[in-house]
């Protein structure tokens, strides 16, 4: 019984990893692209000397501003604090994810007690006897 539950929680921390990675790399593409927005609405205020944007920045934020209009700086601003605020719930929401994994990993295991005593029983003694000579 106790080694079934050890697999199930084994394979639901990987589960758990995964998704709390997959998360944090939701928030980076989210932080990235409203970094992008914000340069952009720094270079239409005609700020010097101008940011520089790097291309995934700037393909990401094309993606996901797609439907504000270049030139247009309020909207432009707006939906960079908004994906701002977006990476920082998406993140807030990683945590709560690798919070349970801990809370799995710790309730699927068993004491540390049972497995040095499982490892002990199942490993032979070293031979510690000697007939004079080193």
């Amino acid at each position: 019984m106790r080694f079934g539950i050890e697999k199930l929680g084994s394979a639901l921390v990987v589960l758990v990893t995964i998704a709390t990675l997959a998360l944090l790399g939701v928030d980076l593409a989210f932080k990235m692209a409203g970094a992008d927005l914000h340069a952009q609405v720094s270079i239409l205020h005609a700020a010097q000397p101008p940011p520089s944007r790097s291309p995934l920045g700037h393909q990401l934020s094309a993606a996901l501003a797609s439907d504000v209009a270049p030139d247009d700086v309020s909207s432009l601003d707006a939906r960079a604090f908004e994906l701002d605020h977006r990476a920082d719930r998406v993140l807030e929401a990683a945590a709560v994810v690798a919070l349970v994994g801990m809370l799995v990993a710790f309730l699927s295991g068993g004491p540390a007690s049972e497995r040095t005593h499982a490892r002990d029983a199942s490993s032979p003694l070293a031979n510690t006897s000697s007939n004079g000579t080193v």
